[in-house]
């Protein structure tokens, strides 16, 4: 049997604790909900699994990648648009070629996939639901039986008095590879809504399969806090790598710090995660489940609480029935959420690695050494070229334009958000042109036929002495200034104007007809996530040679490069190194000898 997880769920009920990650992603007793899903289907044989995905697609592809780390084969179905629960399995029809399974990878489950499977081809269906017995119809979509299982009918959330049937659809299905040819192609198509209402009216053997197994789609903050502290508490079995049951019920990963006087006096259960430190006199009261490179500082009290990874909490601070993610705080009990701008109190908190802390501190080093022995002895050249610009043309001796640091962009929905949240930087470089040059610009023929970028081929707006710098890259000496300052490093994304920089935020990048119209805006905003810098992969791999589309994806790649966390270097390959010492030593003599050969010099 093989198994189809859909994993393309945002989890909007679920934000912010959705914002950076899918749904699906979200951890449960410190694994994703997806890997507690992966593991279900590999302990009942099931080894070729076929996931969905389309939010935040990269998060999910980079911690299963192939599946082989998890014993699993899996590949991924990209949905740029939904197709809908039964649309997305139709698009990959031909990996179906055997009875499969579909599961919610945005839940938990621990149903007995294999006697579900037994009691489907006992009853020779072609389709099987997993349903539950429950209290409260009105939550849940019910199925309606006759003394066999086999389906006669549905209702959506019925009220109790109204309710026909007490058996909740769990969203689990076994079906036979010939039921995709009942689902249209290329349009957008539901299991509930479409498939199942047609199966009843051909009459087709369609059944319920009652289990009594542990179920939560954690559709709400509050199922998905009962959920962390259900498993914490045992009520159903996780399985902890590398974690060591301390006493009875409290369980430390083996990477973690926790003061022996807090897990005598802790009162179980409790999950504390990977490369976890708590402070002196932390009260820890149970179930509670503490992430992953989580800090809880001095003398915090944690109560029947879920503190999620990559969060700080901070002295004194006392938790209580809550859901925290790094400044985010969600009280269950009072059904309340807030933003915490306060670091004192909570924020975000990252591991970083020796090796890649002493490589940022000789990255660091290196900048403001070389560009203070830069400007030291440059002195008299700088004099020089100040005397020529001087003498060529009126105005001032610097170019100082204002230039934006990151934006930070927030995507919703089909529209991007941008917040200016820091002050542009100001960008020193020698005056190359004439002072009137920017009031011409729009007289002049720009280089690029799309995109945001000026570059006009024989500028008249250039001075005499403006062509030779620029022709040597001699007018970007002054940039050592803002290296020195700290403004940027000697590695990193050229940045750009002000009006370019909003104009890619704005309206994108968009390839021209001759490049069939390739739509690169989502690409060419990675790149500013990226720190600033002089040198980079398109200074060094053909500067103004490059078109507009060439030069976002350049930076777009250099950017994300930048921003993998170190956990995923090794997703990077032979371009790991780039984040390393060793790499910004290269990075910076391939654009020192793309410079000195004139290879693309502006």
């Amino acid at each position: 049997m093989k198994a189809m997880i859909l994993s393309a769920g945002v989890g909007s009920r679920l934000m912010p604790l959705t914002m950076a990650l899918p749904k699906p992603m979200l951890s449960i007793a410190n694994k994703p909900a997806l890997y507690h899903i992966v593991n279900l289907c590999s302990r009942h044989g099931i080894k070729k699994i076929k996931m969905n995905l389309h939010y935040l697609p990269e998060s999910v592809d980079q911690y299963f990648r192939d599946g082989s780390e998890f014993g699993v084969e899996i590949s991924y179905s990209l949905e740029k648009k939904l197709m809908g629960t039964a649309g997305g399995i139709k698009r990959i029809q031909s990996f179906f070629d055997e009875t499969f399974v579909v599961l919610s990878g945005d839940g938990f489950t621990n149903i007995d996939i294999t006697e579900m499977y037994s009691f489907h081809k006992a009853n020779n269906a072609l389709a099987t639901i997993a349903v539950k017995k429950v209290e409260d119809t009105s939550k849940f979509g019910v199925v309606v039986t006759d003394e066999n299982g086999s389906i006669k009918s549905f209702q959506e959330k019925p009220k109790k008095e109204e309710a026909l049937s007490n058996l909740a659809n769990l969203g689990i299905y076994i079906f036979e590879p010939q039921i995709l040819d009942m689902i249209p192609r290329g349009q957008e198509y539901d299991f509930g809504y479409n498939l199942f209402p047609d199966l009843l009216e051909r009459g087709e053997r369609f059944f319920a399969y009652s289990s009594s197994s542990y179920w939560s789609d954690i559709g709400s903050l509050e199922e998905y806090w009962k959920v962390n502290l259900d498993l914490a508490s045992g009520k159903v079995q996780v399985f902890l790598d590398d974690t060591k049951e301390i006493r009875q019920g409290i369980f430390v990963h083996n990477s973690s710090g926790v003061p022996k006087e807090v897990l005598d006096k802790a009162s179980a259960p409790v999950i504390i995660g990977r490369n976890t430190n708590i402070g002196q006199g932390v009260e820890l009261k149970g179930p509670l489940v503490i992430g992953e490179e989580v800090y809880i500082d001095d003398n915090a009290k944690l109560i029947r609480s879920v503190v999620l990874s990559n969060t700080y909490v901070g002295k004194g601070v006392e938790l209580s029935e809550s859901v925290v993610s790094q400044n985010y705080h969600m009280s269950v009990k009072n059904k309340f959420g807030t933003f915490i701008d306060d670091d004192n109190v909570l924020k975000s908190h990252y591991f970083v690695p020796f090796e890649a802390r002493l490589n940022a501190f000789l990255i660091s080093a290196t900048d403001r050494i070389l560009s203070f022995f830069a400007l030291l002895f440059l002195c008299p050249v700088f004099t020089v070229i100040a005397i020529l610009i001087k003498i060529t043309s009126n105005g001032p001796v610097f170019y100082i334009s204002k230039r934006l640091r990151s934006p930070a962009v927030e995507k919703k929905g089909k529209d991007w958000y941008v917040y200016i949240k820091e002050k542009p930087v100001k960008y020193y470089v020698f005056r190359t042109m004439y002072t009137e040059a920017d009031k011409r610009v729009k007289e002049l023929k720009n280089k690029y036929d799309s995109g945001p970028y000026v570059k006009i081929e024989d500028d008249p707006r250039v001075t005499k002495i403006g062509k030779f710098l620029r022709k040597t890259s001699i007018d970007e000496l002054p940039l050592f200034w803002n290296v020195l300052k700290g403004d940027m490093s000697l590695v990193g994304i050229w940045a750009l104007p002000t009006y370019e920089a909003e104009y890619i935020l704005r309206e994108g990048l968009k390839g021209d007809e001759e490049s069939a119209g390739v739509d690169l805006s989502e690409l060419a905003r990675v790149r500013f996530e990226g720190k600033l810098g002089i040198a980079g992969f398109w200074q060094a791999r053909g500067r103004s040679n490059l078109t507009a589309e060439e030069r976002a994806i350049h930076d777009s790649f250099q950017s994300a490069m930048e921003n993998i966390s170190d956990k995923q270097t090794d997703y990077l390959g032979e371009y790991a190194k780039f984040k390393t010492y060793g790499g910004y030593l290269k990075m910076l003599a391939e654009t020192f000898k793309s410079v000195v050969k004139r290879e693309g010099a502006m």
